[in-house]
């Protein structure tokens, strides 16, 4: 649960309802909006392990992302094994980490995935963006779990050898997500202002 909220807004609850379907909805946007700005990279994690409950309920809000046709291709390789997440980082990553009890998930696109809707897929580059639409949920979970969470490149290197992964997967991206480290500063995101990202077709 994100904790605090922007002013003193009044919690605005939604009700969405079809005929397959009725749920209720209830979340300040203000609360989304301060998780948002909570995600922050980080790259030193504490020794303190992450349990795997506490895993497997941050890759169940993954699960929980669109994909195209509903053919959900993400594969979500959680290694246990530190040793060998040493050994994949090494041999894979450009990036510094220290990852002291960080686990990591190495997120993979299934191209053997079949649209359950039925339809032919005719971009099949949409499996991916749908991986990616999993990877950032998996992102903000792992904030709103009061986790900290860093994208790792893993494209050059042999990951699918390392963790006898089928070659039918392809390799979007790993994910590490432990206690942040007590040294780690929370710093303000640097983005370009809004007005050079969104462009208006009026």
């Amino acid at each position: 649960m994100v904790r605090g909220s922007r002013g003193n807004e009044e919690l605005q609850c939604r009700d969405f309802a079809s005929t397959m379907v009725a749920f209720h909805f209830c979340m300040q946007f203000s609360d989304f909006q301060q998780l948002c700005d909570a995600r922050a990279s980080v790259r030193a994690f504490d020794h303190e392990a992450v349990s795997r409950k506490m895993l497997d309920e941050i890759l169940a809000c993954g699960h929980t992302a669109p994909s195209v046709g509903n053919a959900q291709p993400w594969r979500f390789h959680v290694v246990e094994d530190p040793a060998l997440s040493a050994r994949v980082l090494d041999a894979c990553c450009y990036g510094n980490f220290i990852l002291g009890g960080a686990t990591l998930v190495v997120v993979t696109c299934d191209r053997s995935a079949k649209p359950l809707d039925g339809k032919i897929l005719w971009n099949p580059r949409e499996m991916e963006y749908s991986c990616a639409a999993a990877l950032d949920h998996v992102l903000i979970a792992a904030t709103a779990a009061g986790l900290g969470s860093c994208c790792v490149s893993l494209h050059h290197g042999p990951v699918h050898e390392l963790l006898g992964i089928s070659t039918k997967e392809q390799i979007i991206a790993g994910v590490l997500i432990g206690v942040p480290g007590s040294d780690t500063a929370s710093v303000p995101h640097e983005r370009r202002p809004l007005s050079e990202v969104v462009k208006r077709h009026e």
